[in-house]
């Protein structure tokens, strides 16, 4: 007689043992009443799988029988312990990776609300870092979808990024890091930072728009994403300017130089009249803007030429620019900080060399 999972689960029931033997897939797994995993918030026993790893063949089926009997043995006796199956339930999840990544998906809307913003994220980074992901919930998979995308790029450093989160939540025990690779701010293009003088004088490029006038303005006192200009407030009183919306949320930022916001009245609100159903959208339509205007630098420059100005010359502690940048200090190093030209670093050193030399006293032969 042909073994099968009904004939197995027939037996344990009849022998009152507790366990069933069921198949994920192609992979046999347990199924009982067991006590909480380490680290379980859960207090009480409750229905869960225990991942066997083993083929769901003739001998797998009678491997799977046997390792039944033995949870029932051990649940049994009240000493059963998840440190002999904990490696194997890392190593090997339950289920398949579509049910694991709906999971996430609806995870990420719970945490982040379903809006067309956090569409475009899903679509665009999450969906497009599992497009390759196939096979058992296994290690092996996760680092055979990362490594179909090419070595050393973007693309697989959102793709590592993403299936390591999606390993997190399927308990697969994995380390993509190391596969990451070499991709990094080197391998970004320069960027024209402009000086204070060329973003006095490409202002004027702006002169027939008061709205598109604000905006350059804002960009460039406040250095905010380009997006964000439409999701903000600016006070009079303190110059303060508020973020309500946008890629990391909301945040208070300051002006840099405060006298550009005064002399150009940027509390005066003058939002474009634009539309859009992502930040997206919104960015696009400022990069156009710039675009028909023949402006010599990228609206994202502007916000370069901030967090250099704030760094250099206004010696604004990195962890409070990055703050009202909304980004991570470690970001301002590696992705802002580089672009300081030779002409930053010559005035820090004469401003260092100059203080050196009031300091040091003079000693007369």
């Amino acid at each position: 007689m042909k073994l099968t999972v009904e004939i197995i689960n027939d037996r344990l029931k009849a022998a009152k043992i507790g366990v069933r033997v069921e198949a994920r897939g192609d992979r046999l797994s347990l199924r009982a009443t067991l006590p909480p995993k380490p680290g379980s918030s859960k207090t009480k026993p409750y229905q869960q799988y225990l991942a066997l790893g083993i083929y769901a063949n003739p001998a797998g089926l009678q491997r799977a029988e046997a390792e039944a009997k033995i949870v029932g043995g051990l649940l049994a006796r009240g000493e059963f312990d998840w440190n002999r199956y904990l490696t194997q339930e890392q190593e090997l999840g339950i289920g398949d990776w579509a049910e694991w990544i709906e999971k996430l998906r609806n995870d990420y809307f719970a945490q982040k609300g379903d809006t067309p913003n956090t569409q475009f994220t899903w679509k665009n980074d999450y969906e497009a870092a599992f497009k390759n992901l196939k096979g058992e919930v296994a290690s092996a998979s996760l680092i055979a979808s990362a490594t179909a995308t090419p070595a050393n790029s973007r693309s697989r450093k959102r793709t590592c990024e993403k299936l390591q989160l999606l390993a997190e939540l399927a308990g697969v025990k994995v380390n993509l890091k190391p596969y990451i690779g070499n991709y990094g701010n080197s391998q970004t293009k320069p960027r024209n930072i402009p000086t204070d003088d060329e973003i006095v004088e490409a202002r004027s490029l702006f002169d027939n728009s008061p709205s598109w006038l604000w905006a350059y303005g804002v960009m460039s006192v406040y250095g905010l994403r380009p997006h964000e200009i439409f999701h903000c407030e600016i006070s009079k009183e303190n110059l303060a300017c508020n973020v309500l919306e946008g890629k990391t949320g909301e945040r208070i930022c300051y002006p840099l130089h405060p006298h550009w916001a005064e002399e150009w009245q940027l509390w005066q609100m003058k939002k474009p009249q634009c539309s859009g159903a992502t930040y997206r959208d919104y960015g696009k339509r400022v990069t156009t803007a710039f675009w028909r205007r023949d402006v010599p630098f990228n609206p994202y420059d502007l916000r370069h030429a901030y967090c250099i100005r704030g760094s250099v010359k206004y010696k604004v502690p990195v962890a409070i620019i990055a703050a009202w940048c909304g980004h991570s200090p470690v970001v301002h190093y590696q992705t802002y900080s580089r672009w300081i030209t030779s002409v930053e670093h010559t005035k820090v050193f004469e401003e260092l060399r100059n203080q050196v030399s009031l300091k040091t006293p003079k000693f007369i032969n």
